[in-house]
């Protein structure tokens, strides 16, 4: 029997320090962006640490609750189908290698854009110079229905453009649940590429 919680743990503490890192050299682009030296960017203060404690920790169980729910639909068909133990462990190869491969290369993505995002308005906060937040998207063909009605939108630094449970409508008028987190910028959803802009705060 798999110990999920064991995973949860030690998937955490491998999160958390990326995070960090993340966080860290985002915040730094974030001081140059608006003129001010990098080195002032200071990520050891408690909102930085609560972010990427709590972050890793949701992330690594969301992980692994979502492989074991997998897990468990695969082998229920296989049991179901009469299989045999060889094509029963084909099922859990592929399930564990498709959360090693493609799955976590997009959450991987994802949580680097949303600890971007974090770090931005971080570094901005800390810098004093910055009063709101415009979305920003990659403006290509690529650009989501629901990204691309964000773009250009400005909001306080510190506000949500979304809060957990909102319904947001694309501008094809499909919807989508935004069940997971508050949105305070990127990502919107996963490989979401869209980033956040400063906006300066007006001169007297």
């Amino acid at each position: 029997m798999v110990e999920w919680d064991g995973f949860d743990i030690e998937l955490a503490r491998a999160l958390a320090p990326v995070l960090l890192t993340v966080i860290g050299e985002a915040g730094k682009l974030a001081m140059q962006q608006v003129a001010l030296d990098p080195s002032l960017f200071n990520t050891f203060n408690a909102a930085i640490q609560a972010y990427y404690n709590g972050r890793s920790t949701k992330v690594a169980k969301d992980i692994n609750d979502e492989t074991e729910k997998q897990l468990r639909a695969e082998l229920s068909q296989g049991i179901q189908a009469g299989e045999t133990s060889f094509e029963l462990r084909a099922r859990i190869e592929k399930v564990f290698g498709a959360a090693l491969t493609y799955r976590a290369d997009r959450i991987a993505r994802t949580e680097v854009t949303t600890a971007q995002s974090f770090a931005d308005i971080e570094a901005w906060s800390q810098s004093g110079v910055v009063e709101s937040k415009e979305w920003y998207t990659a403006l290509d063909e690529r650009v989501c229905k629901f990204c691309r009605p964000m773009h250009g939108t400005v909001i306080g630094l510190r506000k949500k453009f979304f809060k957990k449970g909102d319904i947001f409508e694309g501008d094809d008028g499909k919807t989508i649940k935004l069940d997971y987190t508050d949105i305070h910028g990127p990502s919107l959803h996963g490989n979401c590429r869209c980033v956040l802009l400063p906006v300066l705060i007006a001169e007297d």
